[in-house]
């Protein structure tokens, strides 16, 4: 690290008090002069990375321990892209003695997998911009030469495992009166299902249609700073389920609740949602009280005096609904589609069907009985889901559509990917053995610079110094790969 920092003082830091210079000649340049501080910063990280991997590989390299059982083979140059930028360093490839298998130690001791370009923190950003915003920005991840290509982020999203929820151990469970659980779907459309060309079309249509489910969990709404209502304790769960996986979605819904909350303590779990089937199903597994969604329920009313001619006969439906009087809402329907053509008719029976079908939740919904809140199931499709993966004209695959749907649901929950990519890994590593940095290094190297950079190393002298009697943790897992 402080061949960095000498390089830095002799050549970094001259540059800043150029970008400075031309910034007081001209203040108008501020965003300048923020691209390039940041572009200088950016060079002097990947230049301490670079050194301290390189420095690793030469501990490797002159480890005894490591000499029993490996020698080397070749050498070459290793190109790691970080969140900083490109980092580059000596890859020694060693062969084992014995064996004769061949293996970049190095690679291991550091987590990396066999050709591996990118750092886990790069990675990690790569992900959660893919998930945020689209593949094209990822892939530009640090630009110039550090640039990945869109299908390397394709492939890093849908390698990815997301787990399921896991009952946190040790914590105690939370008791509320009412739970909440609030289920909708994002349509998108499929490029192709396995393979490219394997969609059927007829009439212009295909079957490439598909949906992304969204559950979430909460308890209710509380104020914000912003005196905007929210959620309150909101658990998100779903993506591409279907059939006999629509009970694999309800049952980590169910296992979350029983993990996080005193069921004996709930006196009621309600069930909001626009009642499709699958829906259902988790009504059916939850126990909960079915609640149809506002959104929902005048959604079909509007489109009832829409194909009928009677926007302005709102109100009478409404009472029809209010009063509970299923039987004169289906006679005013038939008497309004009287005369009407055969699709139009037709729409109105679906209409009709579906406030019947759904007439219990309906009721729960007007009669407003205690804990009966309002949804918020579309807003949140369009937060969760759509916002990254319908709003604009995109054709997905199913694989991809699948991961990257249970990644920006597993990002709305407050996870991070550093912790996703972190749980894939192997156990904690041994603990390292401690090695010391020559003091004596370190004074010579300050006494050479004091009389030419006086000024900054007299600034970075303590933080130097400081770091003469530093302990680093490495050889222990040199001899943990070597034995």
């Amino acid at each position: 690290m402080y061949n960095s920092i000498q390089h830095f003082v002799e050549y970094g830091i001259p540059q800043l008090e150029e970008n400075q210079k031309a910034f007081m000649e001209n203040p108008s340049l501020l965003g300048e002069c923020a691209v390039r501080v940041k572009q200088i910063m950016l060079e002097l990280g990947c230049q301490i990375l670079s050194e301290m991997v390189e420095e690793c590989n030469t501990m490797l390299e002159d480890s005894v321990k490591r000499k029993l059982h490996w020698q080397i083979k070749d050498r070459s140059e290793k190109h790691l892209l970080t969140s900083l930028g490109t980092i580059s360093f000596t890859h020694t490839r060693f062969e084992h003695k014995t064996t004769g298998e061949t293996a970049y130690l190095l690679d291991r001791i550091l987590g990396l997998s066999p050709h591996a370009r990118l750092s886990e923190d790069a990675k990690a950003s790569l992900l959660e911009e893919a998930a945020q915003s689209s593949y094209e920005k990822a892939s530009q991840l640090s630009g110039g030469e550090g640039r990945v290509s869109r299908e390397t982020v394709m492939r890093h999203v849908r390698r990815i495992h997301v787990p399921s929820y896991k009952k946190e151990e040790g914590v105690e469970k939370r008791r509320v009166k009412y739970l909440y659980v609030e289920a909708d779907e994002d349509h998108i459309a499929l490029q192709f299902h396995k393979k490219k060309g394997d969609i059927k079309r007829w009439k212009g249509h295909g079957d490439n249609g598909q949906i992304i489910k969204l559950v979430y969990v909460h308890e209710g709404y509380e104020e914000a700073e912003t005196k905007r209502k929210q959620l309150k304790e909101v658990v998100y769960f779903g993506g591409l389920y279907s059939g006999k996986e629509n009970e694999k979605l309800w049952r980590e819904v169910k296992e979350y609740i029983e993990g996080r909350y005193d069921k004996e303590a709930i006196e009621k779990i309600y069930f909001q949602s626009d009642g499709g089937s699958w829906m259902k199903k988790g009504i059916e597994m939850l126990g909960g009280s079915y609640v149809v969604d506002e959104f929902h329920m005048k959604k079909y009313v509007k489109r009832m005096l829409r194909i009928t001619g009677e926007e302005g006969q709102g109100e009478e439906v409404m009472k029809y609904l209010e009063r509970g009087e299923r039987k004169k809402l289906k006679e005013w329907a038939q008497e309004k589609g009287k005369g009407l053509e055969e699709k139009k008719r037709k729409r109105l029976e679906e209409s009709v069907g579906y406030l019947e079908k759904n007439w219990k939740g309906i009721r729960m919904r007007i009669k407003r009985e205690e804990g009966v809140m309002g949804s918020s199931t579309e807003s949140h499709i369009s937060h969760v889901l759509s916002a990254r993966m319908s709003s604009r004209p995109m054709g997905w695959s199913k694989e991809g559509a699948g991961k990257l749907s249970e990644l920006r649901i597993y990002w709305k929950n407050g996870r991070k990917a550093e912790e996703l990519l972190r749980g894939e890994k192997e156990e904690e590593r041994k603990e390292e053995e401690e090695r010391e940095y020559s003091a004596q290094d370190v004074i010579k190297w300050e006494k050479r610079s004091r009389k030419r950079n006086g000024k900054y190393v007299e600034a970075l002298q303590a933080t130097i110094s400081r770091q003469t009697g530093m302990r680093m943790y490495f050889q222990a897992a040199i001899t943990g790969i070597c034995g």
